[in-house]
């Protein structure tokens, strides 16, 4: 709309609709414009209901009012098609359309009586969101009338239905146990527009019949797929690791330094080989972009400039086609090479990098489309920021972070490296995009959140093979949620990383781009995801606490071991002779706060007597092997594993050289208490 003088325009031709409504009851459409109401309908009909559109139009394009839209809805989601909807009579179509813009330009009297309003204080309703509803209702509607015109005849439905408001209740009733499209809440919102009581006295002029659709019988009703929305902690563990790992592997191979110095102290030394394995080298790597860039069209000069094309893959033609890289290639490095395992691999490390940036940002998938290679990552006070594009709402806990900014940890800034390396081969402008080499001409576009979930399964199942997790992009933004939670109740995992991004929110909280509370573990968490989701995810970290530390059924280790678990029994048997499962003890527990705790390395029963021959000075003592009044349970496993795992490390580090003997005796001591743990240790 250009301007509110049109919109008023509209609004008072969709409010005279009713006055001129009773002429039709018995005449066709074409007969009513001969009657005396031609002026009328030729206004409304002309009236502009976009950019692009007129209110005659079979189709309303939304598009140019949507400037912004993500690259989810840009396109067939800002339009709607009247004429696919052939069964319903041209009035009533006039009438859904004097609704559809009542809905659109006034969207604050229908939002507070639609059956799903799940915040009372939004007062704008988004085009693509309408649009859905309307082309559920519409879709229903065609079907209603589809059968009152096998019952009635089609001669007669067009000349004597000449309103919504003539459709029977028991139409609607009778079309739900046929109807072959599930009854979700897009069709529910839908009839709360025809049934608010603006619609009647605005539109139609009288009440369309009473009828609640939750209570009729539907062929097909929509029930939502249980999803997990958290991925298992292994999961999670697994993928960081391993995209890590591949993602300096990448970053080595081509001799760029790597930020991350973590990462090294939890990898193997025979991890670093993926890229040696897929024959990925420095000159391999141009070999194959100069390949790609040319069958995509670029031109030798541009290559060479930019690039480098070595003289001797031309052929005699003085042309260079893939058979002749290949063969060079394998000659010159007497191996057989094969370029389709180095783009297999290069797209590998490109979805390792995606899963990291997504992993560790938590952007919704809107927000990782539209990150630009070249400007994404600025600094503002000695902080490294990673800059995008927030479309759905913003957030007002803390000014200027997730509101546009993400700040950048170091396993973030290895991750764009790499995927900036690459975007050398892909020509691409955007962090995400597709894998395919652009042409020069090509116009770049987002990519939706179907190819970003696609990219990223492609790494998920290659370091998960023939495991489900029922991924999608959100559960990114929702592990990492938990994660925090988890962290801040003391079960850490990767816990350097997440330490890393708590502590760069807050440096970059503290120099006055932000905030008037303190965020945290569990503030962060808090901002990431909705209240309701917050609440229970944070319950969920909570639970897992006290099954790990208070299960009666739990696996404990150490000299007060037995009494610790006699004393959970005789608590849980009282309430459980009361009808109460574990699980809704532990649930009573969590509301409480009892999950609320560090777990630490260990527990300590030591306050009836002590060990005289070793004085607890807690730490890595703080264990069965060393003390009778200690307790470990599963829940101190990661903390074990972050001891053993980064003294494993310092081992061969020459810096430590001098300190070899005592970090040999903490790996010792950490491999002990983890194998009482049932954890599986490699001899090194």
């Amino acid at each position: 709309m250009e301007s509110q003088l049109e919109q008023l325009s509209i609004l008072r031709a969709v409010a005279q609709l009713k006055k001129y409504k009773y002429n039709f009851e018995k005449s066709k459409f074409d007969e009513v414009l001969n009657e005396g109401n031609t002026a009328y309908f030729t206004k409304l009909l002309s009236l502009p209901v976009s950019h692009y559109s007129h209110f005659s139009d079979n189709e309303w394009d939304f598009n140019f009012e949507n400037p912004n839209a993500s690259a989810n809805i840009i396109g067939s989601k800002l339009k709607i098609n009247f004429s696919k909807y052939k069964n319903i009579p041209a009035v009533v179509v006039i009438e859904i359309k004097c609704l559809l813009m009542s809905v659109m330009l006034t969207p604050e009297v229908f939002i507070n009586n639609r059956r799903k309003a799940k915040k009372r204080s939004i007062r704008k309703l988004a085009t693509s969101t309408i649009m859905a509803h309307f082309k559920a209702g519409l879709r229903f509607l065609d079907a209603v009338f589809n059968k009152l015109k096998a019952k009635l005849g089609n001669e007669h439905v067009e000349k004597s239905y000449s309103s919504i408001t003539q459709v029977q209740a028991d139409e609607y009733r009778q079309t739900a146990r046929l109807y072959c499209i599930n009854y979700n809440d897009d069709l529910k919102q839908f009839f709360s527009y025809l049934q608010n009581p603006f619609t009647s006295e605005n539109i139609l002029a009288e009440k369309v019949p009473a009828f609640d659709t939750e209570l009729f019988i539907w062929k097909k009703r929509y029930t939502k797929k249980v999803s997990n929305q958290v991925m298992p902690n292994w999961a999670f563990d697994k993928l960081i690791r391993s995209a890590s790992v591949i993602i300096h592997d990448f970053l080595h191979t081509m001799g760029h330094d790597v930020s991350d110095s973590y990462v090294s102290r939890y990898a193997q030394p025979n991890q670093f080989n993926y890229c040696h394995n897929a024959g990925v080298t420095i000159y391999t790597f141009r070999i194959y972009r100069a390949f790609r860039l040319l069958n995509a069209g670029y031109s030798e000069s541009y290559v060479d400039s930019n690039y480098g094309i070595p003289k001797s893959l031309k052929n005699s033609k003085g042309k260079y086609n893939s058979k002749d890289m290949t063969n060079f290639l394998s000659k010159s490095l007497k191996t057989n090479l094969s370029l389709s395992a180095v783009n297999n691999h290069l797209g590998l490390i490109a979805g390792a990098a995606r899963y990291i940036i997504g992993q560790y940002t938590g952007m919704r998938p809107s927000e990782l489309a539209v990150i630009k290679i070249k400007t994404c990552i600025t600094e503002e006070n000695g902080v490294k920021l990673l800059n995008s594009k927030v479309f759905k709402g913003k957030n007002s806990l803390s000014k200027g972070l997730f509101d546009d900014k993400w700040v950048v940890i170091p396993i973030i800034n290895d991750a764009i490296d790499s995927l900036k390396i690459l975007s050398s081969i892909t020509q691409r402008d955007l962090l995400f995009s597709s894998t395919h080499t652009k042409k020069p001409q090509e116009k770049e576009k987002p990519q939706t959140s179907v190819t970003i979930c696609s990219h990223i399964k492609a790494f998920i199942n290659f370091a998960l093979p023939k495991v489900d997790l029922g991924f999608s992009n959100y559960m990114m933004r929702h592990t990492l949620a938990y994660q925090l939670y988890r962290l801040e109740a003391g079960l850490p995992l990767i816990s350097f990383q997440l330490k890393h991004l708590v502590n760069t929110v807050d440096k970059f909280l503290s120099r006055g781009s932000t905030s008037d509370v303190t965020m945290g573990y569990g503030g962060i968490a808090d901002s990431l995801v909705e209240s309701q989701t917050a609440q229970r995810l944070r319950k969920q970290s909570e639970i897992e606490v006290i099954k790990a530390t208070a299960d009666p059924d739990g696996n404990y280790l150490g000299g007060k071991a037995t009494e610790h678990k006699e004393r959970l029994r005789n608590a849980f048997k009282g309430y459980m002779a009361s009808g109460y499962s574990k699980d809704e003890i532990f649930e009573a527990m969590a509301e409480q706060g009892l999950g609320v705790i560090n777990v630490g390395l260990g527990y300590c029963y030591g306050s009836e007597n002590t060990n005289e021959s070793l004085p607890c000075i807690g730490s890595l003592r703080c264990n069965p092997n060393r003390c009778s009044n200690a307790i470990v349970s599963e829940a101190n496993a990661p903390y074990w594993r972050e001891v053993y795992s980064t003294n494993l490390a310092n081992l061969n580090n020459p810096i430590y050289a001098d300190n070899a003997d005592q970090i040999k005796e903490v790996i010792s001591e950490a491999k002990e208490v983890l194998k009482l743990l049932g954890h599986e240790v490699k001899d090194e």
